[in-house]
């Protein structure tokens, strides 16, 4: 287990790593188009028959926008900050509770490259498919106890 997410309201670990580094890489990405979509709301004027173009439409507009970009940018940070946390946890090969337990301690483990401890978290597949929401059995000798594993 590396810590508990109310997000997803599951401890993320090993066997859900993955798709809690989908959820965090799509909702970046939602936070992106939301923020795309206020910029050409305001470089492609509003014309047809529904569009509101007095003074409260535009201030409604406006504030929809602000409150738009606040919320995009500051969920963009926070999915960023933790993703590169999960990144850092993929790459160092520990999770972490490990890191504060082993702080300060010599590492036993030898180093993997970067390329296979990825293919642990995300499967044995090609890598272009490691962002696609769908599950591809585990190595049994990468789990802890392969019995436990359902497919």
């Amino acid at each position: 287990m590396d810590h508990h997410c109310p997000w997803i309201n599951n401890c993320v670990g090993e066997l859900n790593q993955k798709f809690f580094i989908q959820f965090l890489f799509y909702t970046g990405l939602a936070c992106c188009y939301a923020l795309m979509l206020v910029v050409i709301s305001w470089v492609i004027e509003c014309t047809g028959p529904g569009c509101k173009v007095d003074h409260l439409g535009r201030q409604t507009r406006i504030v929809h926008s602000i409150i738009l970009t606040v919320e995009a940018i500051l969920f963009g940070l926070f999915v960023s900050a933790i993703m590169c946390d999960q990144l850092s946890a993929i790459f160092t090969d520990e999770t972490a509770v490990e890191q504060i337990q082993k702080r300060g301690r010599e590492r036993e483990r030898p180093r993997k490259p970067k390329m296979a401890l990825l293919a642990e978290v995300f499967g044995r597949g090609n890598s272009l498919m490691w962002l696609c929401p769908c599950q591809a059995a585990p190595d049994p000798q990468t789990i802890s106890n392969p019995q436990e594993y359902d497919v």
